[in-house]
């Protein structure tokens, strides 16, 4: 029985249109590269490093019909920018990043006798496992939370770690024979803190402590036309067919949260769903934080006004205290897709659609797109926030209809936290229990809860790779913390 090859390249299948001839195989083997210095003294030469080079994967086939439309569909697929993914169905495990190389020798385009061979460059010279495995740390006989990381592949690897917490602790470190990373405060002492109050947490269908608002106070022409409703999705569904009776440069709805208590330095944390489902799509997303005179003190609005691209902006809003307000913008793309959207689809499935923003003092600090903008405003040092407001709508002069209004446009877990309330505690609060903290390897990045933690690395962090074998690494913690859970998870990779 003949087996036939089949290949796919960017998420695409070439042997549509080519078929695999029987003498190809993978095992092309590494490309070592020893380099040593030489002696003009001594005999012989001094070893300094090796390395292995860029692997080559030559794919010879012969056309399926010998149709130019299939050609030009396979010239297509190869034409990249980058490198893509390749996999191959004798390994279907496995995949390598990789982009064609060289003159596609396509001698005929007839079915007997076409033939050519595809040059494939695999830039990191590795295979790559599809799947992942996991290892659980556990205590060892001196009590301390260990895992042994079974590295089966060739070439050494990063490792993501997963730890949740079901006590606080003020410190996590991770220790091998290769480095260390650590994160926090090892122990503080006890005395009087500064905690955080929870003010107001909403998600899913759970806004019933916001309610409808008239009024939009950070731009009045923002009109409220309609009711929103939340569901699954969070914040921010609107009926079908609101129409702009209202005469606004926006036009939509208003929902509005009157604070249990006002509070001079707040936090907020929240995620956005901010997307289109078609170019040209146009629509606004803001919220805002107003002091006790109905006054913008900060905020951050999602736009799209772009008619028939994909062009988007979000806006840090600021207030000066007395009714008037400046912005700052940046562009970003309104796709489904992470690496232009942090507020798409694919980051919402990874959890990564988070924003926050912090007022202490006259600091306030934006988090967008895994970097923090701070800014000073003076005017707004002793405003106290509040109320809270969200408005979803369209533009002037753009219908409701699915064709113009953009497909998602929602808050979700929402929650605002009063800052720097003193009171007596007897452990620290850093890493709060029931949190999860997910250290990438690969990105030398903390998480905590999905956000970025970039202000909590010790110097002397190192974000050590294993390398094939087994390797021990342990997990410390604060000595009042409790670990729930904690994993060690690495992707294998193959030279």
């Amino acid at each position: 029985m003949v087996i036939i090859e089949r290949v796919y390249f960017d998420g695409k299948e070439l042997t549509q249109f080519i078929t695999v001839t029987s003498d190809f195989h993978l095992w092309q083997g590494a490309d070592f590269d020893p380099q040593f210095s030489e002696n003009e003294i001594l005999s012989g030469a001094e070893f300094n490093y090796t390395r292995f080079n860029a692997k080559t994967i030559p794919v010879p086939f012969y056309n399926v019909s010998g149709t130019f439309q299939e050609y030009n569909q396979l010239m297509a697929i190869l034409n990249v920018d980058e490198p893509k993914e390749l996999r191959f169905s004798s390994l279907p495990n496995v995949t390598f990043q990789a982009i064609p190389s060289g003159n596609i020798d396509y001698d005929k385009l007839n079915r007997t006798n076409g033939k050519g061979t595809i040059t494939f460059i695999v830039v990191d010279g590795l295979a790559h496992s599809k799947s992942t495995r996991t290892f659980e740390f556990v205590k060892n006989e001196q009590g301390t939370l260990e895992a042994e990381i079974i590295n089966e592949g060739s070439e050494e690897v990063t490792v993501n770690y997963e730890i949740k917490l079901k006590k606080e602790s003020g410190f996590v470190g991770i220790v091998s024979e290769y480095g260390a990373m650590q994160y926090g405060v090892k122990e503080e002492t006890d005395k009087v803190y500064e905690h955080n109050a929870t003010l107001n947490q909403s998600s899913g269908y759970n806004f019933s402590s916001w309610k409808n608002g008239t009024t939009f106070y950070e731009n009045t022409f923002k009109k409220s036309v309609t009711n929103m409703i939340d569901s699954e999705k969070g914040l921010g569904v609107l009926p079908a067919g609101f129409t702009n009776s209202a005469g606004g440069g926006q036009y939509g709805a208003i929902k509005e949260l009157t604070l249990t208590e006002t509070a001079t330095n707040w936090y907020i944390w929240a995620k956005a769903w901010f997307e289109t489902g078609r170019f040209g799509q146009t629509g606004n997303w803001c919220l805002t934080v107003l002091d006790e005179d109905n006054h913008l003190i900060a905020g951050m609005a999602l736009e799209k006004g772009d008619t028939t691209g994909n062009a988007a902006k979000v806006q840090f809003l600021l207030g000066d205290g007395v009714g008037g307000s400046r912005n700052v913008h940046i562009d970003f793309t309104s796709s489904i897709y992470l690496k232009d959207n942090p507020y798409g689809e694919e980051s919402k499935n990874k959890g990564r659609n988070t924003f926050d923003i912090k007022k202490v003092d006259d600091k306030i600090t934006f988090f967008f797109y895994g970097k923090y903008y701070p800014y000073t405003e003076s005017r707004v040092k002793t405003k106290k926030a509040a109320k809270v407001q969200f408005f979803v709508g369209q533009n002037i002069n753009r219908t409701s209809e699915a064709k113009q209004f953009i497909t998602h446009h929602y808050l979700d877990e929402f929650k605002i936290l009063k800052l720097n309330v003193e009171r007596w505690v007897d452990i620290p609060n850093r890493y709060s229990a029931g949190s999860t903290l997910m250290i990438s390897g690969e990105e030398g990045r903390l998480y905590v809860n999905n956000q970025i933690a970039e202000n909590d690395e010790i110097l002397g962090t190192k974000y050590f790779k294993v390398p094939p074998g087994k390797t021990k690494v342990q997990l410390l913690v604060s000595s009042f913390a409790e670990v729930e859970s904690a994993t060690a998870t690495i992707e294998e990779a193959y030279i």
